[in-house]
């Protein structure tokens, strides 16, 4: 009972004079009891250090927990794709060319606890571990004995070994959880004497892993705050050394050439990469982490007319990252290869091509670009330049094309409405005339909201007038 009463979404006080909170579940939740713990702000230190005790305890049962439910909806799913597949004699379930049902069970997930897909995606992989050749390690976790992130360490490490070999490894492994001396090992600890113990073990070759392993090789780029990203790779430990190693040479070079340069090592790292990739680095060159030049292409910014022509300095729109300062949106529209206008319906792009085209013109699929940002499935983050375009109530329904019921959608997500396993309705138009959300709901029962991004067409201040504003000045 202790994990389900502390999923509850109230609290009120728990026994009278007890000053403890007491947790209850929310209305229409299927977790039965409640829990009540004293208040920590009034314990003793030493106490309220055993509530954090308490706390690791209930995590371990919830997480076993959430594995069941989550090993549950995959089932659920794949019988749900399966139906769909019958159903459409696997005509369309042929377009989506993957697992149907693994990718609706990531979906569920993802929108059920409000997390991305790639994290709904590992708690999958985790699930389906623990629930079927890892048992024993879902056992421990249930009673508390395993923290999350042991549990997650033995899922992840035996995530590649065979099905026959998985299940005495992770017992193994359970073996290793203390040293000799009867020490709990750390999770970074544990991690590296499973990741050993499994490089002695693993019955297949490093080769043959290598090989395997290559094929998820990529690059990603991660927005942080202040105008800035974290570019990360995942490449084979020799190409990523070496290209650690060459950035690291050219950043030295330039420091040692220059006693008086500024930046700090790992600024002129970054520096080297960018000039590198950029293509302004000569190899070896003293002057190889100099200024780094502004990107020329490949690079889409949204800038207002009147941030471009200079009074105003509205931010400007870098396409996959977010708001940037007004100069460096100029910057980049300066060193831009070519320009494409975007105007609102005031000016003549064509909203709506009614039942006279299946396809939307450039001038729509632009403008729907621009008003969506990415793809329009909850939690998806797929940039609207690579998503293709849906219509909501589907053309042989009688749905038309106008910005209204169109919507992008990445490959995959619009595979799975295709299939009619997710349904999406427009909802009513915003209060400031934007496209209104999207209300989507799932196979199981699932509602999520999702929406363009509601960026504006031009200058805020410059789009208002004293006609419609509704509290005039009083002058």
């Amino acid at each position: 009972m202790l994990g389900a009463s502390m999923a509850g979404a109230g609290h009120s006080e728990g026994p009278e004079g007890s000053g403890a909170v007491l947790l209850e579940p929310a209305p229409g939740s299927l977790l039965v009891g409640e829990l009540w713990h004293p208040d920590p702000s009034t314990l003793t230190g030493q106490q309220a250090r055993q509530v954090l005790t308490d706390v690791v305890a209930m995590r371990s049962f919830l997480a076993a927990v959430e594995a069941l439910a989550v090993e549950r909806v995959r089932l659920a799913c794949e019988e749900e794709a399966r139906r769909a597949d019958e159903a459409s004699a696997g005509s369309r379930a042929q377009r989506f060319g993957g697992d149907v049902g693994r990718a609706l069970a990531v979906s569920e997930v993802a929108v059920a606890e409000g997390i991305g897909e790639r994290a709904a995606a590992r708690l999958l992989d985790a699930a389906e571990s623990l629930c079927g050749v890892q048992l024993a390690v879902l056992d421990r976790l249930e009673a508390g004995m395993l923290t999350e992130a042991h549990a997650r360490v033995i899922t992840d490490e035996t995530a590649t070994l065979p099905e026959a070999a998985a299940g005495e490894f992770g017992i193994e492994c359970l073996r290793r959880l203390e040293t000799r001396t009867g020490r709990r090992r750390s999770p970074a600890e544990f991690r590296a004497a499973v990741r050993s113990l499994r490089e002695r073990l693993h019955p297949d070759s490093i080769r043959a892993r290598r090989a395997r392993a290559e094929k998820d090789r990529g690059v990603w780029v991660k927005p942080e705050p202040d105008g800035m990203c974290t570019l990360s790779a995942f490449l084979p430990a020799e190409v990523g050394l070496a290209a650690f190693n060459r950035v690291d040479t050219l950043a030295r070079s330039r420091r040692d050439a220059d006693p008086e340069e500024a930046r700090t090592l790992p600024q002129l790292r970054a520096d080297a990469l960018a000039a590198t990739l950029l293509g302004s680095a000569q190899d070896g060159s003293e002057g190889s982490v100099g200024e780094i030049p502004v990107p020329a292409a490949e690079v889409v910014v949204h800038i207002p007319i009147g941030t471009l022509l200079g009074p105003e300095e509205e931010p400007g729109v870098l396409e996959g990252y977010g708001p940037i300062d007004a100069a460096t949106a100029r910057a980049l529209a300066v060193a831009a290869p070519t320009w494409q206008r975007l105007l609102d319906s005031a000016d003549g792009v064509p909203l709506s091509l009614g039942r006279a085209a299946y396809r939307p013109s450039k001038g729509l699929r632009r403008f729907i670009e621009y008003r969506d940002g990415i793809c329009q499935f909850p939690s998806c983050t797929c940039p609207a330049r690579r998503a293709e375009a849906d219509h909501i109530v589907e053309w042989e329904h009688g749905g038309t094309t106008s910005a209204a019921n169109l919507q992008l959608l990445c490959r995959k997500h619009h595979a799975l409405k295709s299939l009619g396993l997710w349904q999406a309705e427009r909802l009513e138009a915003n209060p400031d005339g934007g496209a209104g959300d999207l209300h989507w709901t799932s196979p199981l029962g699932g509602h999520a909201v999702a929406g363009p991004l509601g960026r504006e067409f031009g200058s805020p201040r410059r789009r208002q007038s004293p006609q419609n504003d509704p509290d005039p000045p009083p002058f």
